[in-house]
C-alpha cells in the first residue's frame, strides 16, 4: 500500500471524521480507495454538483456507489452554474472565479456544519490534491488547521504520482472517469474557463449541445448587460457576455463567443491553418500512455 501523507497527523486525530470530496475525477477516487486500504472505514462521501458537469461524470458517481458499495451525498446551489451566470449577469472569469466559491466551497462547508451536528463529532475535509498537479498544489501542507475553511483539511494522496493513483484503480478493480479515455485532462466544470486549446477543441467534437448551451446562454447574459447599462452607463467593461475571455487570436482580455473559440481551437500555428488531418488527443489517457483501467461496470451491463 502507498504511504499516505500526514498519516501521523490522523493517527493523532481519529476522533475527526473523515469527509472525502468526490469529484468524479481519478484523484478523487484513489483517495477514497486509498482510505479504504489504510482501513479507515467510518467515512463520509460528498460531491459538490456544479450543475455543470458531463453526463459521464454523473454516470462514474452512480457507478462508483454501484461497485464500491457506498453513498455519495449530493450538494450545490438550485440550478447550478446557469443560475448564478443569470443572476451576475455573467460568467465566471480569472479575476472573478466565483464558480468554485459559490458551487464547491460554499455548499460542501454547509454539509460539514450539517454532519457534524447531525454525527455530534468534527470533520476533517479530505481531498485528492497532488502536488504534482501544479506548482501551487506543491506547497500545501498534507495536514492543515485552515483558517480559509476553517477546520481540518487532510491531503493524504499529496505526494503521489499519477502512476500511484491509476495503481489503486487497479487494485480494486475500479474504472477511472471514461472521459479520461477520451483524452479530457480535467472531468469537473464542463467545459471550464481554465481549458486550454486542445481541450476546447475535443469538448466541441465530444459536446456540440453544450456548446450550443453556452452560446444560448451569452446572448441571453449579453442581452440582460445591455438592459442594465441602459439603467446604468458603464456598469459592465465588457458589454458582451462570453464564457471564454482570454482565448483566441484577438488577444488578452477581449471577449470572443463560444462559436469564434471553437473555430479557432481548431486551427494550428496560432489559428492561420487548418489541419490537414484530424488532431489525436493529446490530454488523459494520450498523456499518460497508462489507462487500461478496469472495464466499466456499465459496459459489462451492456453485454448482458
Amino acid at each position: 500500500m502507498k504511504e499516505l501523507a500526514g498519516w501521523h497527523d490522523w493517527i493523532a486525530h481519529r476522533d475527526l471524521l473523515p469527509v472525502v470530496s468526490i469529484s468524479g475525477g481519478k484523484d478523487s477516487t484513489a483517495t477514497l480507495l486509498a482510505l479504504r486500504e489504510a482501513g479507515i472505514e467510518d467515512v463520509v462521501y460528498v460531491f459538490a454538483d456544479t450543475g455543470w458537469e458531463a453526463q459521464q461524470t454523473y454516470d462514474y458517481l452512480d457507478e462508483l456507489e454501484h461497485r464500491l458499495g457506498v453513498t455519495i451525498e449530493r450538494v450545490g446551489v438550485e440550478g447550478g452554474m446557469v443560475a448564478r451566470a443569470k443572476y451576475r449577469n455573467g460568467f465566471p472569469a480569472r479575476m472573478q472565479r466565483w464558480c468554485t466559491r459559490e458551487l464547491k466551497l460554499e455548499p460542501l462547508k454547509e454539509f460539514h456544519e450539517w454532519i457534524a451536528a447531525d454525527r455530534d463529532a468534527e470533520t476533517v475535509s479530505v481531498t485528492g490534491v497532488r502536488a504534482g498537479e501544479s506548482t501551487k498544489r506543491a506547497t500545501f501542507p498534507a495536514w492543515d488547521d485552515d483558517e480559509t475553511w476553517d477546520g481540518y483539511v487532510w491531503r493524504p494522496i499529496l505526494h503521489w504520482t499519477v502512476e500511484d493513483v491509476l495503481a489503486i484503480h487497479h487494485r480494486h478493480g475500479v474504472p477511472i472517469n471514461p472521459l479520461y479515455h477520451a483524452g479530457f485532462e480535467r472531468v469537473g466544470c464542463w467545459p471550464c474557463i481554465f481549458s486550454a486549446k486542445d481541450e476546447v477543441r475535443l469538448f466541441a467534437e465530444f459536446a456540440p449541445e453544450r456548446v450550443e448551451e453556452i452560446a444560448e446562454l451569452e446572448r441571453y447574459l449579453t442581452d440582460a448587460r445591455r438592459r442594465a447599462s441602459e439603467e446604468q452607463p458603464g456598469r459592465y467593461a465588457h458589454p458582451q457576455a462570453t464564457f471564454f475571455h482570454t482565448r483566441g487570436p484577438g488577444g488578452k482580455g477581449k471577449p470572443m463567443p463560444i462559436n469564434e473559440v471553437v473555430k479557432w481551437a481548431r486551427t494550428l500555428r496560432g489559428g492561420r491553418q487548418l489541419p490537414m488531418f484530424d488532431q489525436p488527443p493529446a490530454g488523459g489517457c494520450f498523456r499518460w500512455g497508462l489507462c487500461e483501467a478496469p472495464p466499466s461496470v456499465l459496459e459489462e451491463d451492456d453485454d448482458d
